[in-house]
């Protein structure tokens, strides 16, 4: 299925079978307990009335590769992060790539390497450091869980809460990276292994007033107004390292992964057109419209 239609039937889910609520004095669209599959290769939401923002999404994928908690960098792309830094500090907790990309996705690939049934390859993202007084940045994923059946990895993603528009836009293309990723790193022990569906799960998924309008906007367009894209990830941008006794894990850009990031900061220097990220990600991530 093509994706922006899924998106335009969570819209409909939200404004038919949700509710409106008032947290905080915010107006919001929600709809609890929810669950949305995906094809991991078609993630990504463009329309005539919200285009899907390339350069954003190309600073952010850079931002995480170098598990950057600070949002120095970030804040060339999107001034966002800076309404919820840490108390005292220019960092932020929801840097996925310092989350993701050591320990928790070398356990989750060394347990399915061990056990092609296994239902313990699970990588955990909010943590228990996360609670404490004051903290605007508490992290909206709670855990990704991926298994194996008929010989292809499917993959959960679990949300506590997700905002559509700030959060499952550049939520859901980062992880069908992932995703792809995880498949291309066991290739190696199970040569014919397929990528499954990427299914996306939130206990709260919502849209603001702000986004009311454009959220009927989106869902009054034609399939004609917007644009689907697919990609494939063939050469992975990163790799998972572990010492000589295999303990301690640390990830690894490959060459290619080094290219992506200094295409992306060639163009960031240079001031380049937002679009112009497009062929930046195309050329890494094999994007193409379909």
């Amino acid at each position: 299925m093509l994706f922006n239609n899924q998106f335009k039937d969570i819209i409909s889910d939200i404004e038919f079978n949700g509710t409106v609520e008032q947290p905080r004095d915010l107006k919001v669209k929600e709809i609890t307990v929810q669950q949305y599959p995906f094809n991991p290769t078609r993630t990504i939401a463009d329309f005539e009335n919200r285009s899907f923002n390339w350069k954003y999404f190309a600073g952010e994928l850079v931002w995480y590769l170098n598990k950057d908690n600070n949002i120095n960098y970030i804040s060339n792309f999107s001034n966002f992060w800076s309404n919820i830094t840490n108390p005292n500090s220019y960092t932020i907790n929801s840097n996925y790539g310092s989350l993701l990309f050591g320990e928790q996705l070398d356990w989750v690939v060394k347990s399915l390497k061990a056990d092609k049934n296994t239902r313990q390859a699970i990588a955990f993202l909010n943590q228990p450091k996360f609670q404490f007084a004051g903290n605007k940045d508490f992290v909206c994923t709670m855990y990704i869980n991926f298994w194996i059946r008929d010989n292809k990895l499917n993959m959960k993603v679990q949300m506590r809460s997700n905002d559509i528009f700030y959060g499952l836009t550049f939520d859901a293309p980062f992880f069908g990276f992932v995703h792809q990723h995880v498949r291309l790193w066991l290739l190696e022990t199970y040569p014919e292994l397929e990528l499954g569906k990427y299914y996306h799960c939130a206990d709260n998924i919502h849209f603001y007033e702000r986004h009311f309008e454009l959220a009927t906007a989106i869902n009054n367009e034609t399939e004609e107004q917007g644009t689907n894209y697919e990609f494939e990830i063939t050469e992975p941008l990163f790799v998972l390292v572990n010492d000589n006794i295999g303990t301690l894990c640390e990830m690894q850009l490959t060459k290619r992964g080094h290219k992506y990031i200094q295409a992306v900061n060639f163009a960031l220097e240079n001031g380049v057109k937002k679009s112009e990220y497009y062929n930046i990600l195309s050329e890494y991530l094999n994007i193409k419209k379909i």
